[in-house]
């Protein structure tokens, strides 16, 4: 039998969190049966050489009622590094989105109205969309991150972000629904090369070359957290961590989690 434990805190009360719980498990397809202190839920079996994970969720109250433990616990029937690494990567995965279903309850962060946003005490841009304070304070108690006032472009497809009108500054969590859509322009490129619609600085076209150890021609592409690419509209074409593995290139650039300007790195 193969195993692996996770856990974390987080500063959400306790049915918070069973809720979105159960909203990961929905969104990933596994079965649930309900238990005393959360649930267990059952991997639907989808490659035959893995074998499915059991993975038990325990949400315990922590000290005080906006304080929760996460108690993730997997396991299978398999043995050797396959499958543990199986276990592994499907409790991380159980964990990560998560943290995306834990900001989306209850507090959306979808954009919210002028009027409700020109009365916050706190200056943030996403994507063109101011944020309310509400929708700071969440990302910044889920992510244990502080986020400066400031004019930002986020992609959430890489996770990728930086400074309206600049370039790539670090990484944080891919997939949040936060701010407005990602502008062509968000950072200012003429390049020709475009990532998931926004046009390319050179400083980005130059360290994503590096990353591939190879020239890339101007034209539309889409690239997601995972380093998976393709023509945009198209299917996978390649990954680029993979080519950097094959050609010997440092694993950093633009989706580093370097933090270049000293805030924190969500994820």
């Amino acid at each position: 039998m193969s195993q692996y434990e996770d856990q974390c805190i987080v500063e959400f009360p306790r049915e918070r969190m069973l809720s979105a719980c159960r909203v990961t498990a929905q969104k990933l397809g596994w079965h649930v049966q309900e238990t005393p202190t959360g649930f267990v839920c059952v991997e639907v079996q989808q490659n035959p050489f893995k074998s499915p994970v059991q993975l038990e969720v325990r949400v315990v109250g922590g000290t005080s009622n906006e304080e929760t433990r996460i108690i993730l616990r997997g396991m299978n029937a398999g043995m050797g590094p396959i499958q543990s690494t199986h276990v592994k990567a499907q409790v991380t995965r159980f964990m990560q989105e998560l943290g995306k279903a834990a900001v989306a309850s209850n507090t959306p962060l979808e954009p919210t109205q002028t009027a409700n946003a020109s009365q916050s005490k706190r200056s943030v841009k996403i994507n063109s969309v101011r944020l309310t304070d509400d929708q700071i304070d969440v990302l910044e108690k889920a992510y244990r991150v502080s986020v400066q006032d400031g004019n930002y472009w986020y992609d959430p497809m890489t996770g990728g972000w930086g400074f309206a009108g600049g370039p790539t500054v670090g990484l944080m969590q891919a997939g949040l629904n936060i701010g407005g859509p990602l502008a062509t322009n968000a950072s200012n490129g003429n390049t020709g090369v475009f990532i998931n619609g926004r046009n390319l600085p050179v400083q980005d076209l130059m360290l994503l070359q590096q990353v591939v150890a190879t020239a890339i021609w101007p034209g539309r592409y889409w690239l997601d957290a995972q380093g998976n690419w393709g023509f945009e509209g198209g299917p996978v074409m390649g990954n680029i961590w993979a080519a950097a593995q094959q050609t010997g290139a440092p694993r950093e650039g633009i989706l580093s989690t370097y933090d270049k300007v000293g805030m924190v790195v969500i994820g």
